[in-house]
């Protein structure tokens, strides 16, 4: 019996401004939600195949037994017969409801794979938007402090210049 792989994600270590972002928090809320519903639905979708597995094994045997008695007993034949075929065509309902069931899981852990990995490419943008505006933060101190240190720089000149003038009685 194949089974399904789970995704496994490393939780990268996080400035904790991050965390207290209310959309990662959202978002990390979010996966967690999907990984649940992912565990648990990989574990109804394994659980799955020995339920069933046992049920359709059953009826294939009753439906064996209907034949060893259509063989055996030629005075019950039309009886025996209809009995092999109704067994038969539960064995087939049930391996039809197993595959339909076993689908509906396989997409059901498809789509919430799928979500995980949209949610985290989320989570990831927000990181970029949350370090593009400390980037931003920074660059507009940067520029106020050189602008701050410039005027500093002139007054300084201006007032080196006033000296020299007075002393120069100009």
């Amino acid at each position: 019996m194949k089974r399904p792989c789970v995704i496994i994600t490393m939780i990268a270590m996080v400035d904790s401004e991050y965390l207290q972002d209310k959309k990662v928090q959202k978002i990390d809320s979010d996966i967690r939600n999907f990984k649940t519903d992912l565990q648990k639905t990989v574990m109804e979708l394994e659980g799955l195949d020995n339920r069933l597995d046992t049920e359709i094994e059953s009826t294939r045997a009753a439906a064996s037994s209907r034949r060893d008695t259509i063989e055996t007993i030629r005075g019950r034949l039309r009886e025996a017969e209809r009995e092999w075929k109704d067994a038969d065509k539960v064995y087939r309902d049930a391996k039809k409801q197993k595959d339909k069931t076993r689908s509906t899981l396989k997409k059901k852990v498809d789509n919430l794979r799928k979500r995980i990995r949209d949610a985290e490419n989320t989570k990831e943008r927000r990181f970029r938007e949350l370090d593009n505006d400390k980037r931003k933060i920074v660059d507009r101190a940067k520029k106020d402090k050189a602008r701050e240190l410039e005027q500093e720089k002139v007054r300084e000149l201006d007032k080196v210049e006033e000296e020299k003038k007075r002393e120069l009685g100009l």
